[in-house]
C-alpha cells in the first residue's frame, strides 16, 4: 500500500475515516516515503459532489502532459492542470494532496510523495480507493474503469511517452503488489507507472487501472 496507508490522521477529512485500504492492495512496506498524505478538496472540488472518473482521469492525464521536471509537481501546477483544490500540509509546501468522491463506493487521492524531510516531492501518487464499510466481497470496479489499459497507453503515447522495461530498477515495495510487474512509460525525466485492478496481467489491454505513480528523476 502506499498513499492511504500513510495518511496523517490529523489531516483527514471526516469522510476519509471510512477508508481502510486503496483499491490496489499491496504488501507490507519495507520503507515508507517521508510524506504521503491525502487531503480534502476545497469547494471547487467539493467531496460531497462526486466527480465522474472519466473527467478525473482526463484531468490527471492533462497534469501528466504538463510535467517535465520536479518543479511541475508543485501544488500550483496540480491545481492549474486538474482543477482540483490541493490542501497544503506543511509550511515548506512539500506535503500536499487532493481527494474526493467518485460515488458511494469509490474515492480518489492525488498525493505528493517525498523521501526526505523538507525535500521537494519527486512523485505524485494517484489512487482509486474502495470506501465500502463491508469488504467481505470484491468491489464493483465499473465506476473507476472508464479508461482501460489500452486507453492509457494511447493517451500516454500521444504525449510522447514510450513504454519501457525498467530492467535496471529494483521493484518498489510501496507500489508493486503480488509480484505483478508495473507497466511503465517514460518521457525524458518523467516516468508514469500503471497499476492494474484485481491483479490483472499488465499485458491485458482491457485491464482496469486503479493507480498511477508519476515520478520525476532529478
Amino acid at each position: 500500500m502506499y498513499a492511504t496507508t500513510a495518511l496523517a490522521t490529523r489531516f483527514r477529512p471526516i469522510w476519509l475515516y471510512v477508508l481502510l485500504a486503496p483499491a490496489c492492495a499491496g504488501p507490507t512496506l519495507t520503507h515508507k516515503p517521508a510524506k504521503e498524505i491525502a487531503a480534502m478538496p476545497h469547494p471547487l472540488a467539493d467531496a460531497s459532489a462526486p466527480l465522474e472518473s472519466r473527467q478525473l482521469i482526463a484531468r490527471v492525464l492533462r497534469l501528466i502532459d504538463s510535467i517535465h521536471g520536479i518543479a511541475d509537481l508543485a501544488p500550483d501546477n496540480v491545481e492549474q492542470q486538474t482543477g482540483l483544490s490541493v490542501r497544503i500540509h506543511s509550511t515548506d509546501r512539500t506535503e500536499y494532496a487532493a481527494s474526493g468522491r467518485i460515488d458511494s463506493d469509490w474515492a480518489y487521492s492525488l498525493a505528493s510523495v517525498s523521501y526526505r524531510q523538507g525535500q521537494a516531492p519527486s512523485r505524485l501518487d494517484f489512487d482509486f480507493i474502495d470506501t465500502r464499510a463491508d469488504r467481505s466481497g470484491p468491489a464493483n470496479p465499473t465506476a473507476i474503469c472508464t479508461l482501460d489499459l489500452d486507453g492509457y497507453r494511447r493517451a500516454l503515447s500521444a504525449q510522447d511517452f514510450k513504454q519501457t522495461q525498467l530492467a535496471g530498477h529494483a521493484p518498489d515495495p510501496g507500489f508493486g503488489f503480488r509480484g505483478v510487474e508495473l507497466l511503465t512509460f517514460a518521457r525524458g525525466k518523467v516516468e508514469v507507472s500503471l497499476r492494474t485492478y484485481g491483479d490483472r496481467a499488465p499485458d491485458d489491454g482491457r485491464a482496469c487501472i486503479c493507480g498511477l505513480r508519476i515520478s520525476v528523476q532529478p
